[in-house]
């Protein structure tokens, strides 16, 4: 200090370059500091806005603050097959993880899933002997297509995927069983409604039209596991010859079918069914309208009913137009589902309408325009020259495709 009680300049510069220094080792030891870092890390390598990891990141309940959406209740985004992952398995193999991951998602959001357990299993179409299951230690909020483990039909490990979880070997033995009757998807719930109609004598009443409509209903006598071949054949038995829904008894449900999308639409309805008779229970079973058909013979109808009005001359096979809301709906909330849209955009104010573009023809023999490298070297009137003095041509040209989500490629 000088003098007179004035403060020395350059002692004051020096306590606030301190001070700063200070607040610099504070941020970087911090734990934010690295939480970040692994944030924007994660969405450089994905080439993802930062904007909602750095939502989920800081709030508690995921995405929505809360159970609202338990289906992003991390950070992680259903497609996260990028780099190595992304070229270590074929087109047809990636759509299909990216596309159970998402069903293990939806299944979280709806509440069917019951902690750690049960499973979603899709044969793979570049080998019908290989099947994607979930690795046994996470929750369906946290299936990413790249963690997902790819097995044999004996449950044997040919790729761990990205955990370091194990299989449930025991467990997919129920899956397995039914892959072997032919079908592609299996699908597994412990819903609390399909659960509790499950443990009904009366079994699933026609009180509404999703039980009419997921007729025939097969019944399997399942004791947990099924330990042996003996059990397994049973449980294939079990399965009538046009049925694609199952309820096991005391346990819960189960949907089988050709498809991701239709066996989520079969297991939709089922669990909706289920849901109506637990509700309408209470009032007595003396007091309910059970519809009487042959419980046997399919429903005459077709999932979906024939749109009687489609513009756009888009084709959806059976459950793909409801399945692709629900994709609508995770992509909107950031899940990055990857699912191959087939009309990506619904409003019509979100389909790009391109008037007739005005542009100079390139010829053989004729002098392009200056290209970015030329650019020091051009003046603006040169360039401006050339495309006054080149004949102009008008083309109307289609819009570029629009994906809601980073479609597997």
């Amino acid at each position: 200090m000088s003098k007179g009680g004035a403060h020395n300049p350059v002692v004051d510069r020096d306590k606030r370059s301190m001070q700063r220094k200070k607040r610099v080792t504070e941020v970087l030891e911090d734990q934010f500091r690295s939480e970040l870092e692994d944030v924007v890390i994660a969405q450089k390598e994905g080439n993802k806005p930062l904007f909602h990891a750095g939502i989920r990141m800081n709030t508690p309940g995921g995405l929505t603050g809360g159970s609202e959406f338990k289906g992003l209740a991390n950070i992680r985004q259903v497609n996260d097959l990028n780099g190595s992952m992304r070229d270590k398995y074929s087109k047809s193999e990636r759509e299909m993880r990216c596309k159970l991951a998402a069903l293990y998602r939806l299944t979280a959001h709806f509440e069917w899933d019951h902690i750690i357990y049960s499973h979603i299993t899709a044969r793979l179409r570049d080998n019908e002997d290989h099947f994607l299951i979930n690795p046994y230690g996470m929750q369906y909020s946290e299936i990413t297509a790249s963690s997902l483990i790819k097995v044999d039909k004996d449950g044997r490990i040919i790729d761990p995927g990205s955990t370091v979880l194990p299989v449930n070997k025991a467990g997919f033995k129920l899956n397995s069983a039914l892959h072997e009757t032919g079908q592609n998807i299996v699908y597994h719930t412990h819903s609390h409604a399909g659960t509790a109609i499950s443990a009904m004598k009366c079994g699933l009443l026609n009180l509404c039209q999703e039980a009419i409509i997921v007729r025939p209903v097969s019944y399997g006598e399942y004791q947990g596991f099924v330990p042996n071949r003996a059990e397994q054949k049973k449980l294939q038995d079990d399965l009538l010859e046009n049925s694609n829904v199952m309820i096991l008894e005391n346990h819960g449900l189960v949907s089988v079918g050709p498809t991701i999308e239709e066996t989520f639409l079969w297991m939709a309805q089922l669990t909706k069914a289920c849901e109506i008779q637990w509700r309408v229970l209470r009032c007595g079973k003396d007091n309910l309208r059970d519809r009487t058909f042959d419980e046997n013979k399919p429903f005459e109808g077709d999932l979906p009913v024939e749109l009687e009005c489609n513009p756009n001359g888009v084709e959806y096979g059976k459950g793909e137009l409801e399945f692709e809301s629900y994709m609508r709906m995770l992509d909107n909330k950031g899940a990055n589902t990857g699912y191959p849209y087939k009309m990506p955009n619904i409003f019509k104010d979100q389909i790009p309408t391109y008037p007739a573009v005005q542009y100079p023809p390139i010829v053989p023999g004729m002098e392009g325009p200056p290209s970015d490298t030329d650019r020091s070297r051009t003046s603006t009137n040169q360039r401006e020259a050339w495309f006054r003095n080149t004949q102009v041509v008008e083309q109307r040209i289609s819009p570029p495709s629009t994906r809601k989500s980073d479609e597997v490629s």
